[in-house]
């Protein structure tokens, strides 16, 4: 079954960073919507935890939570037809593994990327261009937006486990780690270390050789 890691949550072009505390726990911050809120898509005002390490103007944004790993029903979207960074993903199966990583920011300390959590997939629906109807997709990010603005744009979202979850703690990813999953990686004179992997994981990577088990352990342990 095939390993897969995605870039998700807030980034250095937003103004809310996702904190990483003392302890190795973190809140991650989901991005700004596009769109107007409107009803069915979240706030950030309606996800108490996280609003508060955002401005308080963010409160009444719509925020994209995708993933969703906190729900009965985890799940992760993506736009596998029209978004590039997301092509990979369409080969994706039930049993097949996504990894998270997000960039977090501790307390005085410069940002970093870490691996923060998992859905293995056990469904999916694909190429999504009409209401699916009610059901396991209700309260994913993708769904949420397409009900509320009427643009079914052909988004996919796959629907993870039980052993789907936020970690309880972030796992630090690093030059290192970026070796080991991908192999050779370009570190241009110019670039720091962030920017480096930052780069290289703007698009969903299938990963292959020794770094799919370890991800998979790290995920599934």
């Amino acid at each position: 079954m095939a390993v897969f890691l995605a870039n998700v949550g807030v980034n250095s072009a937003h103004a809310a960073r996702s904190p990483l505390f003392g302890d190795g726990t973190f809140e991650l911050l989901p991005i700004p919507e596009r769109h107007p809120w409107r009803p069915p898509m979240l706030r950030l005002g309606d996800v108490r935890d996280k609003c508060v390490y955002a401005p308080s103007s963010w409160r009444i944004r719509a925020v994209h939570l995708d993933p969703d790993l906190d729900s009965s029903q985890p799940t992760y979207g993506d736009n596998c037809r029209h978004a590039g960074r997301a092509f990979s993903l369409r080969r994706a199966r039930p049993g097949d593994l996504i990894a998270f990583l997000a960039r977090l920011q501790p307390k005085g300390q410069p940002a970093g990327f870490y691996l923060v959590g998992c859905l293995e997939i056990v469904d999916a629906l694909e190429e999504v261009n009409r209401d699916p109807g009610h059901g396991w997709s209700d309260a994913n990010a993708h769904v949420r937006r397409a009900r509320a603005t009427g643009s079914w744009d052909e988004f996919w979202v796959s629907k993870g486990t039980p052993a789907s979850r936020l970690f309880s703690r972030a796992i630090p990813f690093q030059l290192t780690e970026a070796k080991a999953l991908f192999g050779q990686v370009n570190r241009r004179p110019t670039r720091t270390e962030l920017q480096t992997i930052g780069s290289g994981t703007r698009a969903v990577r299938r990963v292959e050789g020794p770094g799919e088990e370890w991800l998979r352990t790290i995920c599934l342990s």
